[in-house]
């Protein structure tokens, strides 16, 4: 096609029907008038990629970082042009869905190596003498586990001091400093241990009855009218059912008895120092709060003492506030679940953000507690509705929990919009099964996380999402995402099922495929914008999510030193992560921010395999491999590059074999350069062709699997 026509397809996403206005991040803009194809603008983080090519009349600057930089109304193309196309994000409004269009496709980073050194995280916190901490520790700082995740309820705290002294927590943080690994901890009023409290057990001296609203105790004596209640009816729930009124040895709960409790029954029983988030403004609301502002400075003392950093700078620890909040253990959030017939009307969501500013709040007043120290909004890590034009200057991120499970279209087709290939509306939805790491990147979710972590800022229902979406004080704060929790058990529908005919073959299996997940997880979220990614978890078992062995932690369990031969200690997770880590650190220049935007210019296959079939029309297409090729560059120094690439295969538990494709890099000082390919996942090189080679672009082919290899390109230092 000749290059004009090329051209004049590209230029035409800036007219069409759908209005949808998104920003750029506001700095240097190099352009000719005709704002050529390779354009370069120089984004917050000191990243350049590529701006899309388009006429120059469509689009308006200012230099008031409040305002978007560029503006403009897209429309869909009939086929991706380039690897990447801002229509690919833009063509999915919230709310629908794509089996084609590939939002992590609507922008390319090269990205510095360091942001993925630093990156790499788990999480970390172990049941009491489940295993030697530093061992643990030493494990996985040997394979390249930089940031570590622990979890500080508030019911640690000591009722009577409100202090926090976990021995068990404070081995753990120390180990994690030992060996290089920052810790991230996170607070929760996790219902099970909500605040400080005093646990006691009480004798039901007549048989209350489902239903019944009242229970006679052998002793009432100080039972604390609405601060004191029985625990534990229907989950890990400390003072379910808080006591209203006290006659003699008589009690009357909160809420009916959801299960009979027979005479002579021991009741576990539980007294508040601080009653459940209530109405703001109210009295027990604002005592509640303030307790909770005492807590994360505790925190922060506890932190800072037991990693020996009460005197540095830095303290050596980040935050994140609370855990998933629409799934489970957050009914103090609301004084409301604690009764049937709730005291108070008011919006029980609005503790979203008032504990987040309150939070903010004590660190803007306590800033030398918190030096250093970055914070996460976990309230996000569940809901969409968290965006970062929502958060307080001194939060820092928001957190996210994109766990996949399997789909099956179409039977599991939501009713959402449907969108084809050429970005309209549609009903046809293509037969297949899917499973994989990067789901929440792709268009296949309603809510994808291109929306937050991504380049683009867009506007849902009146918050603004994205990385640059953030403006304050007329200046705009770079919000970061971090993914807290993630992960796909090997038995995550029925997949690898242990076998009383083979276990050993079946947990290598499943061993296996948390190798190829583990690598994607990282190589992927860390190119595209998300900044610490911690697996779930540690030790959480061979056959479901666990990233270190069983093997190694039974030996920890029973020895304090680290194995001299660890070979058969480590797990494929572990062993591929490290060697994709070691290639990251060859030659690193830790101090390089400003990184070289590496193009894509073209992917080409002759074998035409695929992940779906389409329907023949240009609407509903085959979705080819070539599709749905991850490319993803980091920067190790001025002249060296290390790019995980490979097939965003749709069901990970489905191993796909090496794949020829034939590809074009640019934007490279390609003379003198040399190439090579690493499969880190069995230690070794893998062939590799230079087809062509120019002053500033290299033509090769490679073969690709469904697992990241790493391409390293070394340029020729002068």
């Amino acid at each position: 096609m000749p290059l004009d026509l090329v051209l004049l397809s590209a230029f035409t996403w800036l007219f069409m029907t759908k209005t949808t206005s998104f920003s750029i991040p506001p700095l240097s803009l190099q352009t000719t008038s005709n704002m050529a194809l390779g354009s370069i603008l120089e984004n917050a983080s000191g990243y350049l990629f590529p701006l899309s090519p388009v006429s120059s009349s469509p689009l308006s600057f200012t230099s008031d970082p409040s305002q978007p930089i560029a503006t403009a109304r897209l429309t869909a193309l009939p086929n991706s042009l380039t690897y990447t196309d801002t229509s690919y994000f833009y063509n999915v409004p919230f709310g629908s869905h794509s089996h084609w269009l590939q939002p992590w496709r609507a922008y390319l980073e090269t990205v510095p190596a360091k942001t993925f050194l630093d990156g790499v995280g788990i999480n970390m916190g172990l049941e009491r003498d489940r295993a030697d901490p530093n061992l643990l520790a030493q494990m996985l700082s040997k394979h390249g586990i930089r940031n570590g995740r622990f979890e500080i309820v508030w019911g640690a705290a000591n009722y009577h001091t409100e202090k926090i002294s976990d021995t068990w927590l404070r081995q753990q943080l120390q180990a994690a400093k030992k060996w290089g690994i920052r810790p991230v901890i996170l607070l929760t009023a996790h219902q099970g241990y909500p605040t400080p409290a005093l646990y006691f057990q009480r004798t039901v001296t007549k048989t209350a009855k489902a239903g019944s609203r009242t229970v006679e105790l052998d002793d009432t004596s100080n039972l604390i009218v609405g601060r004191s209640g029985i625990s534990n009816l229907t989950d890990n729930w400390k003072a379910e059912a808080l006591i209203t009124a006290i006659s003699g040895k008589k009690v009357t709960l909160s809420k009916r008895l959801p299960k009979t409790i027979n005479a002579g029954s021991q009741i576990e029983m539980a007294t508040f120092k601080y009653l459940p988030f209530s109405a703001p403004g109210t009295a027990d609301y604002q005592q509640t709060i303030q307790g909770w502002q005492k807590f994360v400075g505790e925190v922060a003392r506890f932190s800072s003492d037991a990693l020996g950093t009460t005197n540095i700078a830095d303290k050596g620890f980040d935050l994140e506030i609370w855990n998933e909040a629409t799934i489970f253990g957050s009914e103090f959030l609301s004084i409301d679940n604690y009764y049937d017939r709730p005291p108070v009307k008011y919006d029980q969501n609005s503790i979203w953000t008032n504990l987040i500013k309150a939070t903010a709040d004590y660190v803007k007043v306590h800033p030398a507690q918190f030096s250093g120290v970055k914070i996460s909004n976990g309230f996000a890590s569940t809901s969409e509705k968290i965006g970062a034009s929502t958060l307080p200057k001194s939060i820092n991120a928001i957190s996210k929990h994109p766990y996949a499970s399997r789909l099956t279209y179409p039977a599991q087709t939501w009713g959402d919009t449907r969108i084809d290939a050429l970005g309209q509306k549609t009903n046809f939805i293509p037969s297949y099964s899917v499973l994989f790491p990067e789901f929440f990147g792709t268009a296949l979710s309603g809510n994808n996380l291109v929306r937050d972590f991504g380049l683009f800022t867009e506007e849902i229902n009146g918050v603004k999402h994205g990385r640059y979406a953030r403006v304050i004080d007329r200046k705009v704060v770079p919000t970061e995402v971090w993914i807290t929790e993630i992960g796909i058990a090997p038995t995550k529908d029925g997949f690898n099922q242990p076998s009383a005919s083979n276990p050993a073959i079946d947990r290598q299996n499943g061993l296996i495929l948390k190798a190829k997940t583990t690598a994607r997880y990282y190589t992927f979220y860390l190119n595209k914008g998300v900044t610490k990614v911690q697996l779930y978890s540690a030790s959480a078992g061979d056959a479901w999510l666990g990233i270190v062995q069983d093997n190694f932690l039974d030996y920890a369990k029973t020895n304090n030193v680290y194995p001299k031969e660890d070979r058969s200690y480590v797990s494929p997770a572990l062993k591929i992560t490290g060697r994709i880590v070691a290639q990251m650190k060859r030659n690193l220049d830790p101090n390089l921010t400003k990184t070289r935007q590496l193009q894509l210019d073209s992917i080409r296959d002759t074998h035409n395999h695929l992940q779906f079939v389409g329907d023949g029309t240009a609407a509903h297409p085959n979705l080819y491999n070539r599709d749905v090729f991850a490319f993803l560059p980091y920067q190790v120094n001025s002249h060296r590059f290390v790019i995980p690439y490979y097939v965003m295969t749709r069901d990970v538990t489905k191993n796909l074999p090496p794949e020829q494709f034939t590809i074009q890099i640019s934007k490279l000082k390609a003379e003198g350069a040399t190439v090579s390919v690493y499969d880190p996942m069995h230690d070794r090189t893998v062939p590799i062709s230079i087809d062509r080679r120019g002053r500033y672009f290299l033509n090769l082919t490679l073969s690709a699997t469904d697992y990241p290899y790493l391409l390293i390109i070394q340029e020729r230092e002068k």
